[in-house]
């Protein structure tokens, strides 16, 4: 006999923490300046992360589960710039210090907050990003910043557990870490990922490897279940890193980032070492592309171009669930694998602003795009 699982008893919930730097002409995405220049640069890094926190606040399957901005400078002008993009996204949000009891809404970007109501799913929570220098932005220390940023989102999953902001809803305290440089989220990855962090034994088993990509997805009968435990979850770059990151409650926040090689192409390799020898199991999802050379950008313009003429075609088809299916074939011209079968959200932003950016020029016949030769 099969049942239907609640989406929130099926284990979303838990958290996901986005980490950001501030989009700073001249010292953001500085690599990408010979094909934008620097202000474009900046324009592009600003719409991917709004693409981010856009399809994610706007997912219904995340519903239940805080959302967390961590961002660098972790100083007031990083704070008033973070604070404007989601304002202009129309995004509720919420300033946090160090306590999670010191949250404070905006009462003119939400006005149906209280102030004392100091965490909720429906916006996102502003965390400075740890640094030893404020204005500090490199990669030598990220690991310190990943292991701050876990232990006061696990605050915060436990203040936000004892109030009434996610009253009724499961006890997941696994926490999901997403960068600002792949804009093409996998949706359902980062459903899966705080699914099997959670350790949810009604979590459904993947088809061909794959998790469960929509509401009707999960239906679990006793021969469909799996009994996961605490697993991390872990979606590789096209670069050697990695793009997404999930830790089960049990994972030591000292111990899972020590001694990973950061901004390296070994990255992915030594986290799931580091995981692994903090006796962590670790599951892989699928592949990720992260947007740092002008090459990126290129290619990230083809995969958008193709999708768009792949989502046009299927515009006649009576099947909804293939609106948001990833490529089924490489890109042309693209030197990387496109995965089939995914659930990825479209970038609309990041694809207005390669057109403003005179990547992309628009087909006036076909108004899928044609990307700007190299």
């Amino acid at each position: 006999m099969e049942t239907h699982i609640n989406i929130a008893d099926a284990g979303v919930g838990g958290a996901i923490v986005v980490f950001a730097k501030c989009p700073i002409p001249g010292a953001s995405k500085t690599r990408l300046a010979p094909l934008l220049g620097p202000e474009g640069a900046a324009l592009l890094a600003q719409a991917m992360l709004s693409d981010i926190l856009v399809s994610l606040n706007e997912c219904p399957l995340l519903s239940n589960t805080l959302k967390v901005l961590v961002y660098a400078p972790g100083i007031k002008s990083g704070e008033d710039q973070m604070v404007s993009i989601l304002q202009s996204l129309h995004l509720p949000y919420y300033k946090m210090d160090t306590d999670p009891s010191n949250a404070q809404s905006d009462q003119m970007n939400h006005p149906s907050q209280d102030r004392g109501y100091s965490v909720n799913c429906n916006g996102w929570i502003l965390l400075p990003m740890k640094s030893s220098a404020p204005t500090e932005l490199t990669s030598s220390t990220l690991g310190d910043k990943l292991e701050d940023a876990l232990d006061r989102t696990r605050e915060l999953l436990i203040h936000a557990a004892k109030s009434s902001a996610i009253r009724n809803s499961n006890t997941n305290e696994a926490v999901l870490f997403l960068g600002m440089d792949s804009p093409e989220l996998p949706l359902e990855e980062i459903v899966y990922g705080l699914q099997i962090a959670s350790g949810n034994r009604n979590l459904p088993k993947r088809e061909n490897n794959r998790p469960p990509t929509n509401e009707n997805a999960y239906i679990c009968g006793d021969d469909k279940c799996a009994g996961f435990v605490g697993k991390a979850h872990l979606c590789p770059a096209n670069d050697g890193g990695y793009g997404l990151l999930s830790v089960p409650k049990h994972a030591p926040s000292s111990k899972i980032f020590a001694g990973v090689r950061w901004s390296h192409s070994l990255t992915a390799v030594s986290q799931l070492k580091a995981l692994t020898d903090s006796n962590v199991d670790v599951s892989l999802g699928r592949l990720m592309f992260d947007i740092d050379e002008p090459s990126d950008v290129q290619d990230l313009a083809r995969r958008l171009v193709h999708s768009r003429s792949v989502k046009n075609r299927n515009n006649h088809s009576s099947s909804g669930n293939q609106a948001n299916d990833m490529l089924t074939n490489v890109a042309a011209g693209s030197s990387h694998v496109i995965l089939k079968d995914t659930e990825t959200s479209y970038p609309h932003l990041t694809w207005k602003r390669l057109l403003d950016l005179n990547v992309i020029c628009e087909d006036e016949n076909s108004f899928n795009g044609i990307p700007k030769p190299k």
